[in-house]
C-alpha cells in the first residue's frame, strides 16, 4: 500500500475488522464475528462475507485450515493509518501538514498529559532533523 495510486480505501467497517486482525494475528471469521459482538453485533455470516471482500481487495490474507478459512490482515496496521492520513490530508488540507496539524492542536480536546507527549515529540523531530 505504498504507492499512492494503488492505495485501497479502507472504509469504517473494514478498520473494525482489521483491528481484530491486527491484534489477533489470525482468525477464522467466528473469531472476528465474536470479537466485534458488543461493538458492532454482526451476524456470522456477515463478517465471513466482509472478510471475504477484504481478501479481494487485498487488505486481508486468507487459507483454508482443516475445515475453516483462517484470515489475517494483509496490509500493515501502520501502512494502513499512513494512507488514511495521507487520503484525510489531501481531501481536507489539500495535502499540506501544518494545517492539519495546527487545526489538531487548536480543536482537540487533549490533557496536559497528551499535550506533554505531543511537545516531547516535536521537540523529538526537531533535534532529528538538527
Amino acid at each position: 500500500m505504498s504507492d499512492d495510486s494503488r492505495e485501497t480505501l479502507i472504509h469504517d467497517t473494514e478498520w473494525d475488522l482489521l483491528e481484530v486482525l491486527w491484534r489477533l494475528r489470525h482468525a477464522t471469521a467466528r473469531q472476528v464475528a465474536e470479537a466485534l459482538e458488543e461493538k458492532r453485533g454482526w451476524a456470522y455470516s456477515t463478517v465471513k462475507t466482509l472478510l471475504d471482500r477484504m481478501v479481494q481487495k487485498g487488505l486481508v490474507a486468507a487459507r483454508h485450515v482443516g475445515n475453516v478459512w483462517e484470515y489475517a490482515a494483509a496490509v500493515e496496521q501502520l501502512e494502513a493509518r499512513r494512507s488514511a492520513w495521507r487520503r484525510f490530508l489531501g481531501s481536507a488540507f489539500g495535502g499540506a501538514t501544518a494545517p492539519a496539524l495546527e487545526f489538531v492542536a487548536r480543536q482537540a480536546r487533549l490533557t496536559r498529559k497528551q499535550r506533554e507527549a505531543l511537545r516531547a515529540l516535536l521537540d523529538e523531530k526537531e533535534d532529528d532533523d538538527a
